[in-house]
């Protein structure tokens, strides 16, 4: 009996939810250059032709992944911040609320939050190797920077310290914490609490 087009359909996206989160994974835990297509489609269980039915190249599949899945991710996990606040609670909430994803058991969140700091990365060290995605380029980055500088104004952040030095400290940081999440797993990966990584700022 030939297969509906709801059948088709949910093939397709079992199928793409695999490379997806394949991708992901190696991207996060390998980086981008040392990545191979031939790689995402063994761990994802799918061939190489059909990978390509779904994504031209490596780049439109990282690029795709970062837009569509992991600059999202991080997106809803602050949705229930109250911007309206001074920003040192502003910046408070919002990176525990990543620290707090990094505790939980959900692996994707260390891969999302792996996967855009390190393109903010390659923006402050120059790097050419990560073309940086359209609609994630500099958000984490200038947005922790504008945080930072609104509460050098309003008296609660240091103004002895250097805002990009600080913001590029603050991403290595969580970028590391979401390494050793990958690596470690939640159950031996051990999380600091908020008030180290905002030491940095105050």
């Amino acid at each position: 009996m030939p297969r509906t087009h709801e059948q088709f359909e949910l093939i397709r996206s079992e199928r793409m939810d695999a490379i997806l989160t394949s991708a992901m994974f190696l991207f996060a835990t390998k980086g981008y250059d040392s990545t191979t297509l031939d790689e995402i489609a063994k761990d994802a269980g799918c061939s190489h032709g059909l990978l390509y039915h779904y994504f031209k190249d490596k780049y439109t599949l990282y690029d795709y992944l970062v837009n569509n899945v992991a600059f999202p991710m991080i997106v809803k996990l602050i949705e229930s911040v109250n911007f309206a606040q001074k920003a040192k609670f502003v910046l408070y909430d919002c990176l525990n609320a990543i620290l707090n994803a990094l505790k939980s058991e959900d692996d994707q969140y260390s891969w999302a939050t792996n996967l855009l700091i390190s393109i903010d990365l390659s923006i402050v060290e120059g790097t050419k190797s990560i073309r940086v995605s359209k609609y994630a380029n500099k958000k984490v980055f200038s947005w922790i920077s504008s945080c930072i500088e609104r509460g050098k104004l309003e008296g609660d952040f240091s103004t002895d310290k250097s805002t990009r030095e600080v913001t590029g400290a603050i991403l290595c940081f969580i970028k590391g914490l979401a390494y050793a999440r990958v690596r470690l797993g939640s159950k031996k990966f051990i999380c600091p609490k908020i008030n180290i990584v905002m030491d940095m700022v105050l």
